[in-house]
């Protein structure tokens, strides 16, 4: 079987499976992000590659690599990796307004570059069209410009893989759980020349059920809500679950139902909710506002965590145990939907290959 562009092209990209994390891109001159999708520019002769290796559509043993990745797999088999769960918020204010759920992760990265923890940052930087890019940030003035949520997918990695680093920089990255599986992939495999991986120090992962197709939704928007810059968007928890978009001239609310056709396939095949890759795993809580779910996954994760609650750079306080049976109950039944989606799949490939 072909490991690389030809093996991708077949098993993630004609399946249109892609959900555009960047993990492939700046890799080799053949792919290229264009529109919210990868797309292939010319035939790749290698029988293997970092693109099929790094990508986290291509099947992996998840078991194995936590075990890999952190030197033991310790997961619970619904969460993953856990240390602790709480809620937690940011304290500066500055954070609580521009930023997403209470503003920890802006918060935290900041706190880790000037402590220097890391040295630059991968974010995820949304431009007036709404498509997702990755930037490297060094300052609080870089974050503020990526605080807030998309919920559309975007190639965030491929600033990973540009750079430019210097010689010992140490590096973190906030990403989709999709983007901790391909970091952690990127981490372990036996391919050669892995370049930039070899210094992320961080992964913040983001709770993520699904993501959106940026041409799809750029269509569906500018027919319901027209033409304008968006300054941000939000989903609004149950029963009420409104997808909010807020423009220039005003507040427009559409119900969820209503985009849930522009979901990524890719998507709907991804058993991870909770980023369980990731060093600090953060989502929303579910009907108190302004206040983050936390999961601290390792002692890099955990460690952090604490000297920012310890300079009051954070506040936290216990989950209650209502929401933490729901994030259970969430997480477990994204696995459930996964697992539905891919069985179809191979129904359907089945069906199609007989005579």
């Amino acid at each position: 079987m072909n490991r690389g562009l030809k093996g991708l092209e077949e098993r993630v990209l004609s399946q249109n499976l892609c959900i555009s994390c960047g993990a492939c891109l700046s890799l080799c001159p053949y792919l290229r992000s264009w529109q919210g999708r990868v797309v292939k520019l010319h035939d790749c002769g290698l029988d293997e590659g970092r693109c099929f290796a790094y990508c986290p559509r291509i099947d992996v043993d998840q078991g194995s690599l936590q075990g890999k990745a952190h030197g033991k797999d310790d997961r619970d088999v619904v969460m993953g990796p856990v240390r602790a769960i709480l809620m937690a918020r940011a304290k500066d204010p500055i954070w609580r307004q521009r930023a997403q759920s209470g503003g920890v992760v802006s918060a935290l990265i900041d706190f880790a570059l000037r402590k220097k923890a890391i040295d630059a940052a991968i974010l995820t930087l949304r431009d007036t069209d709404l498509l997702p890019k990755g930037r490297m940030v060094r300052n609080r003035e870089d974050i503020l410009t990526c605080a807030g949520s998309s919920y559309v997918s975007g190639p965030t990695l491929e600033a990973l893989h540009k750079g430019p680093w210097q010689e010992e920089e140490k590096i973190g990255v906030v990403g989709l759980p999709c983007q901790a599986l391909a970091l952690a992939k990127m981490g372990t495999t036996p391919v050669e020349k892995k370049g930039s991986i070899d210094k992320v120090n961080l992964v913040i992962g983001l709770f993520c059920t699904w993501a959106l197709e940026y041409e799809k939704l750029m269509v569906f928007l500018k027919k319901r809500v027209g033409e304008g810059c968006i300054e941000k968007m939000d989903i609004t928890s149950p029963p009420e679950r409104l997808f909010k978009i807020k423009m220039a001239d005003g507040l427009h609310s559409l119900p969820v139902d209503e985009i849930r056709p522009f979901i990524r396939n890719g998507c709907r095949v991804c058993f991870d909710m909770t980023a369980e890759f990731s060093d600090i795993s953060v989502g929303t809580v579910e009907g108190i506002e302004g206040w983050s779910t936390v999961i601290l996954r390792s002692d890099t994760g955990e460690d952090l965590f604490k000297k920012a609650e310890g300079e009051g750079i954070i506040e936290s306080r216990p989950l209650p145990e209502d929401h933490l049976n729901h994030l259970r109950e969430a997480s477990l039944l994204k696995k459930e939907r996964a697992f539905i989606a891919i069985k179809e799949r191979k129904k359907q490939q089945i069906i199609l290959q007989k005579p």
